[in-house]
């Protein structure tokens, strides 16, 4: 049984979306194992919003952040072992300090990085309707040694989280071309191209992104928001669209009908409603950082998530991996 703690005065819809997902998530009754929530922040208005919904109230602990603010004193739960892991949708400079500040990295991990899915096309091997990118948002400038590491924490992330048995993963850049790209990302794919323990498939352009290319892809923290930001737009665009084209013609109409199932589940993925938000890899300890707006589907998957990584005993699983794997120079 996991326990997870959940930020309820993190994000932009605070205390409702939080409150909403725990209540979904202490309902559940086809996860792999029960997952108990304790719900911290404003203990009266935690109370308030429970009691407008359905909830299993023996899976639900509720708790005040009586000092500091919600997001610190679940950090504090989890670095105590209290709870095995933490769901906040505060933002992320904020949520990323207190986490890094508190919990340690693991050996051979020099920067944390914040590891998203995105859409992507059925690949070999794999069953996910998405693909990992990390790092999105944590290090802006990350070395050779940093997108290597990543490429390999990435890779037991899917192997352990996922099941994908061997994952593929290439490096983001402006073209096929390994030549060009700044020193950095030239002498990364050297290095994983000679690294026997991963299936690198090479560098790989942003267009080839949902196309399923590789099951890992790993970046700089600026690409890699800038990439998830992207998709977000799509989503929203596509959704724009179709609305506006149903409104034009009759003729439309019916086959935005027929399309209309497959436009919102796209919307659903790219809004991480099905996965929920981002993990922090790299530390002794799990954390998933939400979007601010996200809904409360969006956070009970976050949830859902978060359980996934701590009985997956990311890493540990990741400093082994790390310390048995020969470093290639």
């Amino acid at each position: 049984m996991a326990t997870i703690v959940l930020d309820a005065e993190g994000g932009l819809h605070a205390p409702t979306a939080a409150v909403a997902a725990a209540a979904i998530v202490s309902m559940d009754e086809a996860t792999e194992a029960p997952i108990d929530l304790i719900v911290i922040g404003d203990a009266a208005a935690i109370d308030r919003e429970l009691a407008r919904q359905s909830h299993n109230a023996e899976r639900i602990r509720v708790r005040p952040a009586a000092f500091g603010t919600s997001v610190e004193r679940a950090v504090e739960l989890v670095k105590a072992g209290v709870a095995d892991a933490l769901v906040t949708a505060a933002d992320a400079p904020g949520a990323l300090r207190s986490c890094l500040s508190a919990f340690a990295l693991i050996d051979g991990v020099r920067r944390a990085p914040l590891c998203a899915a995105y859409p992507a096309l059925p690949r070999p091997g794999s069953t996910e309707p998405f693909a990992l990118i990390l790092d999105v948002g944590a290090t802006l400038r990350p070395t050779a040694d940093d997108l290597v590491t990543w490429a390999r924490m990435g890779t037991i992330y899917a192997q352990r989280v996922w099941k994908i048995d061997a994952p593929t993963v290439g490096l983001l850049s402006i073209g096929k071309d390994p030549r060009v790209g700044p020193p950095e990302h030239l002498e990364a794919h050297r290095r994983l191209e000679a690294d026997s323990s991963l299936r690198y498939v090479g560098t790989v352009e942003g267009i080839a992104i949902p196309r399923g290319v590789a099951d890992v892809i790993v970046c700089d923290g600026f690409t890699g928001q800038v990439v998830v930001g992207l998709l977000g737009g799509v989503g929203d665009a596509l959704l724009n669209m179709a609305r506006g084209a149903y409104r034009t013609r009759t003729t439309w109409r019916v086959g935005l009908k027929l399309l209309e199932g497959a436009v919102v589940r796209f919307h659903e993925i790219v809004e991480q409603n099905a996965y929920g938000g981002a993990p922090l890899l790299g530390l002794d300890r799990v954390a998933v950082l939400a979007l601010p707006s996200s809904s409360p589907a969006a956070l009970a998957s976050a949830v859902r998530l978060a359980a996934r990584a701590s009985r997956a005993d990311l890493h540990r699983a990741m400093a082994e991996a790390l310390a048995t794997t020969s470093v290639v120079r």
